[in-house]
C-alpha cells in the first residue's frame, strides 16, 4: 500500500503545517505624544488607501518609537 503525503487540509489552501492565527494587536498612540499622532495618522491615511504594506510599516515604527521613547 502507497502511502501518501498530505500537502494540505480538505478543502482549504493551507499547506499543511501553516498555523494560521490572529496578527498581533496595532500598537496604540501614547496620549500627548506628537510622534505617535503622526505615525498614527500615517497608518489610517495608509490604510484608507490600501497600502496595507505601509500600515505593517506604520505599526513597526509605532512599536520602535514605543521602546525608545516609552520605555518604562
Amino acid at each position: 500500500m502507497e502511502s501518501e503525503e498530505r500537502t494540505s487540509d480538505p478543502g482549504t489552501n493551507t499547506p499543511a503545517g501553516t498555523c494560521l492565527s490572529e496578527p498581533p494587536r496595532e500598537p496604540s498612540p501614547e496620549p500627548g505624544c506628537a510622534d505617535c499622532l503622526s505615525i498614527s495618522v500615517a497608518r489610517e491615511n495608509a490604510r484608507s488607501t490600501f497600502d496595507y504594506s505601509a500600515v505593517s510599516d506604520a505599526n513597526v515604527r509605532m512599536r520602535q518609537h514605543h521602546a525608545e521613547a516609552h520605555a518604562s
